[in-house]
């Protein structure tokens, strides 16, 4: 896995940020996890971890994009001055 630079987000919420930080890394994650499923020759013991993977993943993404983290997105989006 490559180490990335901690991310600059643009709002103003630290713990939106953070929030936001960790689910870039579990899109990353998945990313790569379907990737390695397009793999060509995998063996029946490797599908079975990148599916377990990929299981604890989604199970992650489903809990981490909750109510809360909806809550935040739509607090910033109501602090951000109207563009139009």
């Amino acid at each position: 896995m490559q180490l990335k630079e901690k991310a600059k987000i643009a709002t103003s919420d630290p713990t939106l940020n953070q929030l936001i930080v960790e689910l870039d890394q579990e899109c990353q994650n998945v990313i790569t996890l379907t990737n390695q499923l397009q793999l060509a020759h995998l063996t029946d013991k490797q599908k079975v971890e990148i599916l377990a993977e990929l299981l604890a993943a989604t199970i992650h993404l489903h809990t981490h994009c909750d109510e809360d983290l909806q809550n935040l997105i739509a607090g910033e989006l109501e602090n951000v001055d109207d563009i139009v």
